[in-house]
């Protein structure tokens, strides 16, 4: 019977919706600030749409690390909330937050002062070059601001605590999208900056979310009780703990956002054209996917609790039920993308060339989301919070450096076919990955307990 094998229960999906929704709501903020800045640069020309693309691709590589560091850090926050034990979870959090400061500092020293030697790596075409050395410079001033901000509140997700992000991001928006305008634009006595004017206006963003996580954490958050000044007092006891979970993860993370990044530099290789309408899709990627991101992040938390409380059986259908949501919600994003996808690029002012090969590309996406979905919510949410991280470092890894970053240099730069079967061919991955991710997840094996009593 399928209630031997799923959960039809109420609460469960109660549980779940509770942490999808508010996260969703994240990602829908995320993306309206994605699209405010896209338009508006898009306004000026494939030049500035390419350049924030590209000068945008070293924080994403920095976010990468700070992301891995803390879903690491929350595979063992997840189970030990499960536990109740709060101590440990703050000892957790502690060095999850003084690793993810010291990356974005020494990020942050590199992209300030080396701006135009980093966008070398990513394009030769000597304007696009200039707009994203400017952009770079800007933004990495508050690379540390969004490292310690966003690691804070990941942790708080991970023992149901959403709300408050969800309320910062929203705020943020508002700040985000007013300061890129009269940044941009030169309005309201601002000066007229461009590209740099986009990359102003996140940079103030990113130092109010700070500010905003700061409060919280000292004048309101009752939960954990975590204090930022105490990320110095390290537990040793713990730290072989959290680089045994937390390194796979962060190897993961790592592996495909350098993987990513090699994928901007063979597009910039390929043309601004092609960034340009890849940048592009990506906006409507993130408005389809909110949901599957959501409930990757839901699932993490869910499977790690019901782990932690010693429930083994129940984490199990947990998953299979996981795994029916995500075939569902990706049918959902395909949809989205296909109705979207024209009025969507309407409003954009770029080439007749850049707009055909993103209405291509896009159709491709929303091909590709039922599979995308179960690999996602399969290796960042079940198998995370099981505690088996080492497949999704190796799925990951292998996938992005011997399948899509080769098919990327062989389809684009080598026999240069369309823009929409080179975006498929560097997409290819998940079709060969969901069938092992399956296989591991319906046998049981990925169910790990990582909690000790010792601590």
């Amino acid at each position: 019977m399928l209630k031997d094998h799923f959960l039809f229960e109420k609460d469960f999906f109660k549980t779940v919706f509770a942490i999808t929704l508010p996260i969703a709501m994240q990602n829908v903020i995320s993306f309206g600030v994605n699209a405010m800045d896209s338009i508006m640069l898009g306004s000026l020309g494939d030049i500035a749409v390419s350049g924030a693309n590209l000068g945008g691709q070293p924080f994403f590589l920095m976010s990468m690390a700070g992301f891995g560091l803390a879903g690491g850090g929350n595979v063992l926050i997840s189970q030990y909330w499960g536990k109740g034990d709060k101590e440990v979870i703050r000892k957790v959090m502690r060095i999850s937050m003084l690793a993810v400061t010291v990356i974005a500092l020494v990020a942050s020293i590199i992209c300030f002062f080396f701006p135009y030697q980093v966008m070398s790596l990513y394009t030769h075409e000597a304007e696009v070059q200039a707009a994203a050395a400017g952009y770079l410079k800007v933004i990495s001033i508050g690379f540390v601001f969004y490292a310690i901000a966003n690691n804070y509140m990941s942790s708080l997700r991970a023992v149901e605590n959403v709300k408050m992000s969800t309320v910062v991001y929203c705020m943020s928006f508002f700040v985000n999208v007013f300061f890129n305008y009269a940044f941009i634009f030169g309005k309201f006595g601002a000066p007229e900056m461009g590209v740099v004017g986009a990359a102003m206006g996140t940079l103030i963003a990113r130092i109010f979310e700070f500010i905003c996580i700061a409060v919280y954490m000292y004048f309101m958050e009752k939960k954990i009780e975590y204090k930022m000044h105490c990320m110095f007092k390290v537990d040793s006891a713990l730290i072989p703990d959290f680089v045994r979970h937390a390194l796979p993860v962060v190897g993961n993370e790592m592996i495909w956002g350098l993987g990513a990044t090699v994928t901007s530099m063979i597009m910039g290789r390929i043309g601004s054209t092609f960034v340009a309408a890849n940048s592009i899709t990506n906006v409507i990627a993130q408005l389809a996917q909110v949901f599957i991101f959501g409930i990757s992040n839901a699932a993490a938390v869910v499977c790690g609790k019901t782990i932690g409380e010693g429930k083994r059986d129940r984490a199990q259908k947990t998953a299979n039920t996981l795994l029916l949501m995500a075939v569902g919600f990706g049918l959902i994003s395909s949809a989205i993308i296909l109705i979207l996808r024209t009025p969507f690029l309407s409003i954009y002012d770029i080439t007749a060339e850049a707009k055909a090969s993103a209405y291509g590309m896009m159709m491709v996406l929303a091909f590709t989301q039922p599979v995308m979905a179960i690999d996602v919510i399969s290796i960042v949410g079940i198998l995370r919070g099981g505690g088996d991280t080492k497949l999704g470092l190796a799925l990951d890894g292998c996938g992005m450096w011997l399948c899509n970053i080769p098919m990327g240099i062989l389809t684009g730069l080598i026999l240069k076919i369309p823009p929409r079967l080179i975006f498929l061919a560097m997409r290819s991955d998940s079709f060969i990955k969901i069938f092992i991710e399956i296989k591991r997840i319906t046998s049981g094996v990925w169910i790990r307990t990582v909690t000790r009593d010792d601590i």
